[in-house]
């Protein structure tokens, strides 16, 4: 099959039908990036054009199944161990010591989780630092692509994901395996994954209340209402006074009058007002 060009009309329809499904927005000069990702689903759902693949989207009885395969070929998986490394120091210090005060284990959602680098790096960073034990932590993760979550329940990596790893923590927490390494049984116990989509108010209500929330280098891909919608939704599962750590490239000062920004000298972060009403 040769490539088949996107109309104006198709991709109109085409990314306001993935944007209201997922929140992930494609601008007006994202045409030629949303055509070459869906080329392929073109092949393997035997449709003829993109109008024909709008429509298959929409009512084709294969189309749950479909969607799955979208999610995944949607996702921009691009992340690493430690990634970020100085929100984790805070939360190492400041977090851990907040809830050394208070009653019941640590909560820690890693939402839009992708292959399980970041969350795996929490629970890295809390048994480091010998202060909590890791039966008192309960570490969450989700990621809306089906490949990503089955990449974070398998616990396997290769060279890429650790160019930010000190060599002494991969000798802790990981076994080499056939040119890449497998995490320990130790780390991999203190993490439970599952698919979610931050636009389903049904992932909030599972996922319980937090008190941490990570949500890095994830709003980038939403237009402003989306954002909006998705840290005022984390609000609601964060305790008064939770935290939420964003990308370095991300803010909601702006955005919403929820949270309390922190501007340090090691990281940016955001605490949930105990006053906040949405």
């Amino acid at each position: 099959m040769s490539s088949v060009v996107i109309s104006d009309t198709e991709y109109r329809l085409l990314r306001d039908l993935i944007r209201e499904r997922f929140g992930i927005n494609y601008d007006d000069g994202k045409q030629f990036l949303l055509q070459s990702r869906l080329q392929t689903r073109l092949i393997k759902t035997r449709t003829a054009d993109f109008m024909a693949y709008y429509r298959y989207l929409l009512s084709d009885l294969q189309r749950d199944a479909e969607w799955d395969e979208l999610a995944s070929v949607l996702s921009n998986n691009e992340t690493y161990f430690f990634r970020e490394r100085s929100q984790l120091d805070v939360l190492a210090q400041e977090v851990v010591s907040e809830a050394l005060q208070g009653a019941g284990p640590l909560r820690i959602w890693s939402a839009a989780c992708s292959t399980g680098e970041e969350p795996y790096s929490v629970a890295m960073t809390l048994l480091d630092g010998h202060r909590i034990a890791p039966a008192a932590a309960r570490i969450k993760a989700g990621d809306l692509s089906p490949r990503a979550v089955e990449k974070c329940a398998a616990g396997f990596y290769r060279e890429l994901s650790f160019r930010a790893t000190p060599p002494e923590v991969i000798g802790r927490y990981f076994k080499p395996f056939e040119g890449g390494f497998f995490i320990t049984d130790e780390v991999k116990r203190m993490v439970e994954f599952s698919r979610i989509n931050l636009l389903d108010e049904r992932t909030y209500a599972a996922v319980g209340p937090q008190d941490v929330v990570f949500c890095r280098n994830v709003l980038i891909y939403f237009d402003k209402a989306t954002q909006k919608r998705v840290v005022e939704s984390f609000a609601r599962v964060l305790r008064p006074g939770g935290f939420l750590f964003l990308g370095h490239a991300e803010s909601i000062i702006r955005l919403t009058g929820l949270y309390e920004p922190f501007v340090t000298a090691k990281a940016v972060y955001y605490r949930r007002r105990d006053d906040a009403h949405h």
